[in-house]
């Protein structure tokens, strides 16, 4: 057997009596193994032992060096050249475990502040696109090595699967893909190797300079036996019957290049969702405590911070609050569980339309000041505003039919909801907006003034 088959079937070992002992990942990953173990090279007795040892205190080193960058360019690559000229294959294989290993490392840490896989996800895209695939990959392995479907939540393992099918490309063929050797993982799958290591050494300088998030589900240190799945409707669930027929309403108010069916199927869907908000909220009326949670939405530039507030006019016409994080493009919405699936909903909704909306603004003068970056930003501003307008006076004439019996209910649950927001964001401030173009502005809300929300109660 030679030299690199040892090495690996070593490195295997070592991820087997991890993954053993560690089960959660609640402690810090290693790549060292104890002295009796017979199959590390490292622990043997003698010269050897010395000579290899001082080999593995050199390529940590190396590694040291090397995760000093926290952004691609030329300097990453010419480091990488320098530093992997004089090394051998054995050294480039234990250094490819360390890399590994300290990308799971990163990734614990992560989870226990605050973060969840499709936040790391969106911010390595943000800054790599190219990366983010690399990053998913290590998530998913993560995830079966803390034993995620078995034993992690319903939001987690939702987020798992879709980071999995990011990573799904990247995992070469059967026999050709190891989950403790990244780098080799990369080149199997195409990458040269002075690309997969520049690529590897940026997106751990990435990871490891995230700050904390607040945690709003358990981290997989808390995992300590199954979770419980009842909290989510069943597909074939009343709930989810109507949840499918919003988001159908609102795929065809997307889909028609006609302003009045736009108005028909949007104003519909919101008036579904004003009565299944009330009518949940009538069925817990008995309940003591109400249940609020709190989901965080990734927003994509340009334009990121002024989507937010067509996101916070959206949540506040539906009796949520919105934080946005304005660095990582994160916005968080807090509320009672049926709320936010619907603030989702209808913000992706009306975030289409208000694109295509601003983009035939911009079509119909080429080349005019109608297609700047001031222009689209009052667009969008303009449209948020209005349309938190508009949802306001829908949702006032669909709640008037229940009678004054709901006020109280509604006050309970909106005092529920700001209590969770300020234990999870105490400290928080308002952000001020910039320069405004008045004809974007004007555009804007005419574009929002074609989503008209009819009033009164539709029949489904």
């Amino acid at each position: 057997m030679g030299k690199n088959n040892r090495q690996r079937r070593a490195a295997k070992q070592r991820a087997k009596r991890w993954t053993h002992k560690h089960p959660r990942g609640d402690e810090e990953w290693s790549t060292q193994s104890g002295n009796g173990d017979q199959n590390n090279p490292f622990t043997r007795s003698g010269a050897a032992t010395d000579f290899k040892r001082l080999r593995q205190q050199e390529t940590e080193r190396t590694l040291d060096r090397l995760l000093r960058f926290r952004a691609p360019g030329p300097q990453v690559r010419q480091l990488v050249e320098q530093e992997l000229a004089g090394l051998r294959p054995v050294d480039l294989l234990l250094m490819d475990e360390l890399i590994t290993a300290r990308l799971y490392a990163l990734l614990t840490a992560l989870w226990e502040h605050g973060w969840q896989p499709l936040d790391v996800v969106h911010v390595v895209r943000k800054a790599i696109p190219r990366s983010a695939q690399q990053i998913a990959a290590v998530i998913t392995e993560h995830g079966r090595a803390v034993r995620a479907e078995e034993l992690a939540p319903r939001e987690w393992l939702n987020q798992l699967r879709a980071v999995a099918e990011d990573a799904a490309d990247l995992a070469p063929s059967a026999g050709g893909y190891d989950r403790w050797l990244l780098i080799q993982t990369l080149a199997r799958a195409g990458y040269r190797l002075v690309d997969a290591w520049g690529d590897v050494v940026v997106l751990a300088g990435i990871v490891s300079s995230l700050p904390p998030l607040e945690r709003i589900v358990p981290p997989p240190s808390a995992w300590v036996k199954p979770a419980p799945r009842s909290s989510v409707a069943e597909p074939d669930s009343e709930r989810q019957k109507l949840l499918n027929r919003i988001r159908a309403l609102l795929a065809k108010a997307e889909a028609t290049s006609y302003a009045a069916e736009a108005e028909s199927f949007t104003a519909k869907a919101q008036d579904l969702m004003t009565r299944h908000a009330i009518d949940e909220a009538l069925l817990g009326a008995t309940n003591e405590q109400i249940a609020v949670v709190a989901q965080r939405l990734h927003l994509q530039s340009p334009y990121a911070s002024t989507k937010a507030g067509l996101l916070n006019a959206v949540g506040m016409a539906n009796r949520c609050r919105v934080i946005y994080f304005n660095q990582l493009d994160i916005a968080t919405i807090v509320g009672v569980p049926v709320d936010v699936d619907q603030v989702v909903m209808l913000f992706t909704s009306l975030l289409i339309q208000a694109t295509r909306a601003m983009t035939e603004a911009g079509a119909a003068r080429p080349g005019s000041f109608d297609r700047s970056a001031t222009f689209r930003r009052s667009f969008l501003a303009a449209y948020a505003v209005r349309i938190g307008e508009r949802l306001r006076e829908a949702n006032a004439a669909a709640t008037e039919s229940y009678g004054k019996d709901l006020v109280p209910l509604l006050t309970r649950q909106e005092s529920a909801v700001q209590q969770e927001f300020d234990r999870l964001f105490p400290h928080t401030r308002t952000a001020s907006g910039g320069y405004l173009d008045q004809r974007g502005w004007e555009a804007g809300r005419r574009a929002a003034d074609r989503a008209v929300f009819t009033t009164g109660r539709i029949t489904a």
